[in-house]
């Protein structure tokens, strides 16, 4: 058995104050050391993954390196609102999915553990904002079938920005065939994983929108990551969403 920990960020492309929390973003990602994390809101154009990935690895002392795996938005997104994953462990494939709808995309990545298992980890954001119900159900619906193309893993991890609050359908759907962890290690999910103060013009109602869904592997621990405020300024925080992290057990 091969304990894992995974965790997923909005990273909130960079604005709202990224100068000042991207510190603070590194020192609770190198204090956490995720093996493996999923991101959205990544800026392809300002190389905001890779500096995130190459300054967190200055900071590490032994294991193996983070590389990251980028996958973009068709058309007029594709620069700005990328998906990409941070990882420690080998990566034996990396494949993505365009929805074929309003431009949103999920990625996958069969990952290799020590002991020779195998983990097959998506990174996904659905459709925003609140009232597009309809699109995050048609969105999660392709990304199951395709979760269902690729066999033989473990266990599977689905981590991301659903955009969706735990009692709405999308939710629903992916708890019909995975485990949320923060959900099995609490009894329930976060209060809230958005907003943080970072954000101060979105006026949609705050609740949890992000999660870690699992199949395959017992959850030893989750709870909330990135979400310590600056020592000096309680208004700012590593992003506008709140991190969600879990330990697991992959038999």
């Amino acid at each position: 058995m091969s304990a894992v920990t995974v965790a997923t960020l909005n990273l909130f492309h960079q604005i709202g104050r990224w100068d000042e929390r991207s510190p603070l973003l590194l020192d609770q990602l190198t204090a956490l050391r995720p093996d493996i994390i999923g991101l959205q809101e990544v800026n392809l154009a300002t190389d905001q993954g890779m500096t995130l990935c190459r300054l967190a690895n200055d900071r590490l002392t032994g294991g193996s390196p983070y590389r990251i795996y980028h996958m973009a938005r068709p058309e007029r997104g594709a620069h700005l609102d990328a998906l990409a994953v941070m990882s420690r462990l080998p990566v034996e494939a990396h494949e993505g999915l365009d929805y074929l709808l309003h431009e949103d995309v999920a990625q996958r990545l069969r990952l290799r553990l020590k002991d020779g298992a195998t983990v097959d980890f998506y990174n996904t954001h659905l459709y925003y904002p609140p009232e597009g119900t309809e699109e995050r159900v048609t969105e999660a619906n392709r990304l199951l079938a395709w979760v269902d193309t690729w066999q033989g893993a473990a266990a599977t991890v689905v981590v991301g920005d659903f955009n969706a609050y735990p009692q709405e359908p999308t939710v629903a759907l992916m708890k019909g065939r995975f485990t949320s962890a923060h959900e099995a290690a609490h009894g329930r999910e976060p209060e809230r994983t958005w907003p943080t103060p970072v954000n101060t013009f979105d006026p949609a109602p705050p609740g949890c929108l992000d999660y870690v869904f699992v199949d395959g592997a017992r959850v030893l621990k989750a709870g909330l990551a990135f979400d310590t405020p600056h020592a000096e300024d309680d208004s700012l925080f590593p992003s506008d969403h709140l991190g969600v992290m879990a330990e697991l057990d992959v038999g």
